[in-house]
């Protein structure tokens, strides 16, 4: 990434930052003067120039009658990115609360099930941070697990912390677990399936009117499967309870 990329990268336009570029080079100008430096024309030069002073990037002065403008130090650019990330962590706060008002009013053929794919850790973390917020509207927050050894090690390693976030937020958990392994944790309870002689590697969670099944692919890149949908997860519900009573 070179000089001009990186400004572009912070939403300057390519004009904004030649522009910027070029103040660098000079002391306090004219517009006349940077227009001839970029060879830009004028009135272009002062939509960049007016941005540029709105970020910080430059500023101005009148001498006489006569405004000059200046390159602030590139240094305002890390103040730029830091402005930058806290406004994306207060808006990443706000979209905790409205994205799921947004998928609930989201259009589909009534009676129809909602079936979204995710792949990748990101998309594991995804359907695990949907896990804790469904549930966290329950009148009695809690849902049910099969697991298998196999795929533990993959699930949690992009979200070290969900079984502490769980935890704080009461809500409950029951595990049937395919294979040895998996430890006790406050709020939950586990029983354990003898593993079978094939392979098996999948994780089933169901969880308010959804079921989510995650799976491993060849190169081991987990990916998941959200199914919403109250009859199914009413089904998935009823037969874990039967089986949970039978070990």
């Amino acid at each position: 990434m070179n000089q001009s990329e990186l400004l572009i990268s912070l939403g300057l336009s390519p004009t904004e930052a030649t522009t910027y570029l070029a103040m660098l080079e000079l002391e306090s100008v004219s517009i006349r003067k940077v227009a001839d430096k970029t060879g830009i024309n004028r009135g272009t030069t002062y939509d960049a120039m007016k941005h540029l002073k709105d970020l910080g990037l430059i500023s101005s002065r009148t001498i006489g009658q006569r405004e000059v403008y200046s390159a602030e130090s590139p240094e305002r650019i890390q103040d730029i990115i830091r402005d930058r990330r806290k406004e994306l962590l207060v808006i990443a706060e706000h979209a905790q609360k409205i994205v799921p008002a947004m998928l609930a009013d989201t259009a589909r053929p009534q009676g129809e099930p909602l079936v979204r794919f995710y792949q990748d850790d990101e998309g594991i973390v995804t359907i695990l941070k949907d896990v804790l917020q469904t549930c966290s509207k329950m009148d009695s927050p809690h849902y049910y697990v099969y697991s298998s050894r196999r795929l533990r090690n993959f699930m949690y390693r992009k979200f070290p912390h969900f079984t502490e976030q769980r935890i704080r937020e009461g809500i409950e958990v029951k595990v049937i677990a395919v294979g040895e392994g998996g430890d006790q944790a406050p709020v939950s309870e586990r029983k354990w399936m003898e593993e079978p002689d094939g392979p098996v590697s999948s994780y089933s969670i169901i969880y308010g009117n959804k079921v989510a099944h995650i799976s491993l692919a060849g190169d081991f890149t987990p990916y998941g499967v959200v199914i919403e949908d109250p009859g199914m997860a009413t089904m998935q519900r009823l037969i874990f309870e039967r089986l949970w009573q039978q070990l």
